[in-house]
């Protein structure tokens, strides 16, 4: 399956033990995890401020899955996205997966479970994207 982590669940799997640890082990596991640069970007800045030294796990990370470079989303799918969104600032990941299509987008950020987000593309809880990975 081809999966998209929103940046909470990759650093939540690098960090701490728990559900998206479990989930980033599963996609080892024959599954194709879908990044941009935006995304790397933003897991990078936010490991080197609140987790100073673990940016090279996720080197670490990215070297041990099947990963899939994507390209970031034209701009004006980003404003599109933006006009639903309660923070702006998630209108990039938005767009990514609506241009990216996966077969499972995984976030943990509330903003990202609302109708107007779910009426533009599917987003999974970690403990639904475990229980699909797990019937692949």
């Amino acid at each position: 399956m081809r999966v998209m982590l929103d940046t909470n669940i990759l650093i939540s799997g690098m960090v701490f033990i728990g559900p998206e640890r479990r989930l980033l082990e599963l996609l080892r596991e024959g599954h194709t995890l879908l990044v941009n640069d935006y995304l790397l970007a933003e897991a990078r800045e936010v490991l080197a401020r609140k987790f100073p030294g673990k940016e090279l796990v996720l080197d670490q990370i990215l070297e041990s899955l099947a990963i899939k470079m994507l390209p970031l989303p034209p701009a004006g799918k980003v404003r599109e996205a933006a006009q639903r969104l309660r923070d702006p600032k998630d209108a990039v990941v938005v767009a990514s997966a609506l241009a990216a299509c996966p077969d499972i987008f995984v976030s943990g950020d509330k903003d990202l479970h609302t109708p107007e987000v779910l009426a533009l593309v599917q987003v999974s809880t970690t403990r639904e994207a475990l229980a699909l990975l797990k019937k692949k």
